[in-house]
């Protein structure tokens, strides 16, 4: 029998402060590949992805809807 592949996707959003961003995102970006690989996921991909976020709430029914980029990694088993 062929084994179906999984996949797992989980969204990434760095929380940085303007003391080396870069860095920080990079190491909560590793901090998370690497506890989700040791829980037996292989690290495919990062993607990034535009979506439309709503406004809900009192008022929100005149509010435009803002486009917003999401990043994403993706893993298999």
């Amino acid at each position: 029998k062929d084994k179906i592949m999984e996949v797992k996707v989980i969204p990434f959003v760095a929380n940085v402060t303007d003391v080396n961003p870069s860095a920080a995102a990079a190491t909560q970006l590793q901090a998370l590949i690497n506890s989700t690989t040791q829980d037996g996921w292989e690290f495919i991909n990062i993607s990034s992805m535009q979506t439309s976020v709503k406004a809900t709430g009192c008022g929100a029914g005149n509010k435009p809807a803002l486009t917003k980029s999401i990043q994403l990694l993706i893993f298999r088993k």
